[in-house]
């Protein structure tokens, strides 16, 4: 599904020069639960960008269905990011001035996506607060906001960076639940972290040390022993 081969990026700023990633490569089949485990500057965020085609690598290729991503047109990279992939991030990232509905509405790419906004609000205990703003949330509600405008369009690939990393206890175990259902029901898990122990329900765990693998381990959930 997806495949990356000797990636590297470099960012210089300046006659600064810093190697993010360098000859990155692994493979994520259909139905993986990723976690690429590194500090802070090791390279995850980079990795995740790149895999979703918003930053260019220096060198390498990544491949979506054996197609190179960065090959593709303009148009055809768009509709790889609009209508494979759905994003979970740290800061929920929501409009302000818009509602919950129409925060979740801007991943709907059809009238068959947005009929299941009020199913989705329902199920994640939201019901009723479609017409709130962000302003009027809790962090917890930010966060399945954020979570539903993910999957609302039904992506392949869920993306996800550091998301737990802003939430308590009680909200990561809801969050890291709900990723463990869409992976349950068919959908593929890229998730980047500064925590080893999120890694637990993943099948493959990567590991980033200055942007090289420094182990790479392929393993049975504990949720599927």
């Amino acid at each position: 599904m997806i495949e990356l081969r000797d990636i590297t990026k470099i960012y210089t700023r300046g006659s600064v020069t810093f190697t993010a990633l360098k000859d990155i490569s692994f493979n994520i089949n259909k139905g993986d639960y990723c976690t690429v485990v590194g500090s802070s500057g090791a390279g995850k965020s980079t990795l995740l960008n790149i895999i979703a085609g918003l930053v260019h690598p220096d060198s390498g290729n990544i491949y979506y269905n054996r197609s190179d991503i960065y090959q593709q047109k303009a148009g055809d990279l768009n509709n790889y990011r609009r209508k494979r992939l759905g994003f979970v991030f740290q800061q929920f990232y929501l409009m302000p001035y818009l509602t919950v509905a129409e925060n979740i509405r801007l991943a709907c790419h059809n009238k068959q996506h947005a009929g299941k906004l009020d199913f989705y609000l329902g199920k994640f205990s939201l019901s009723g607060m479609g017409n709130k703003y962000p302003s009027e949330l809790s962090v917890g509600e930010k966060q399945r906001t954020a979570f539903i405008r993910a999957i609302i369009s039904e992506p392949e690939m869920l993306l996800a960076d550091e998301p737990a990393g802003n939430l308590d206890p009680g909200n990561r175990s809801v969050l890291m639940n709900l990723i463990g259902e869409y992976h349950k029901n068919g959908g593929t898990v890229i998730l980047v972290t500064h925590d080893p122990s999120m890694s637990e329900h993943s099948n493959i765990s990567i590991t980033l040390e200055k942007g090289m693998i420094q182990n790479n381990t392929m393993r049975v959930p504990s949720t599927q022993k």
